[in-house]
């Protein structure tokens, strides 16, 4: 995907601290219906909001839950920011692909992708992934916004798999994902001033390119893997323990009738 082939984004939230943050409102399921908006969000750290950030969730969105899918010692190190205190639900369900937790991926793939680490996430956390469609299937705990670090490999793999569990076509899945290649840069900049655990230690400037963008192919790449080992992502997520009621439940919550808020 060039740079004039990443989507624009429509759905951004005018969040000053945030640098990777979107509503899922709009996307169209294949049956026609769509995710209604302000009812989950995607996001990078939230350790960098300021007051009218943390206003404008809490108030303007009507936040409920955090879903923080970040290691413990990243936490720790870099906070979880002001919102997380206004929510009634916070919960920390950490998403891994395996041991390695830095951003020195480097090595991860000769063929400059995430692909290998997104398919370790099914591997090593499909049952932290399936608690975080749980909690988002209770009308009680949306809207809900839900992040890791930098809001595209391990969010982008859970959003994938909601979005995919209530029947959201796979190009728009994939052109979602696609959106965070527009905020690489930013991504990079911030990665090379915090003091995250992620970075310690490590030349930000020498991190490939691939790292930070989010390549449409590698988003398909990972949907053509679940429908080829699994059937697709409902076939998976009943596998996994998301039971056919939870199922229905966040269709039935997230999902309404074209043009319908």
């Amino acid at each position: 995907m060039t740079a004039s082939e990443i989507p624009t984004c429509t759905r951004a939230l005018p969040l000053q601290g945030a640098v990777n943050a979107r509503d899922l409102g709009g996307l169209h399921t294949d049956d026609g219906r769509v995710v209604r908006p302000l009812r989950v969000i995607r996001s990078d750290s939230l350790h960098d909001l300021g007051e009218d950030d943390v206003s404008f969730l809490l108030g303007r969105c009507g936040l409920a839950t955090i879903v923080d899918l970040r290691a413990a010692d990243e936490i720790r190190v870099d906070g979880r920011g002001a919102a997380p205190d206004g929510v009634p639900v916070y919960r920390h369900i950490h998403v891994t692909g395996g041991s390695r937790l830095r951003l020195d991926l480097a090595q991860v793939s000769a063929e400059d992708t995430m692909l290998a680490h997104y398919l370790g996430y099914l591997e090593h956390s499909s049952a932290a992934i399936v608690e975080v469609l749980e909690l988002l299937a209770g009308s009680a705990t949306l809207p809900a916004l839900v992040h890791c670090a930098a809001g595209k490999d391990r969010t982008g793999v859970v959003i994938a798999l909601l979005l995919g569990v209530i029947g959201v076509r796979a190009d728009e899945i994939v052109a979602d994902y696609a959106v965070s290649a527009a905020n690489a840069e930013r991504l990079r900049e911030r990665a090379g001033r915090t003091r995250s655990v992620l970075t310690r230690g490590v030349d930000v400037a020498g991190i490939p390119a691939w790292v930070f963008t989010a390549k449409a192919s590698t988003m398909q790449g990972f949907l053509d893997h679940m429908t080829a080992e699994y059937g697709g992502i409902p076939a998976w997520a009943e596998a996994a323990g998301l039971d056919a009621a939870t199922r229905e439940q966040l269709a039935a919550s997230l999902l309404g009738a074209p043009d319908t808020p």
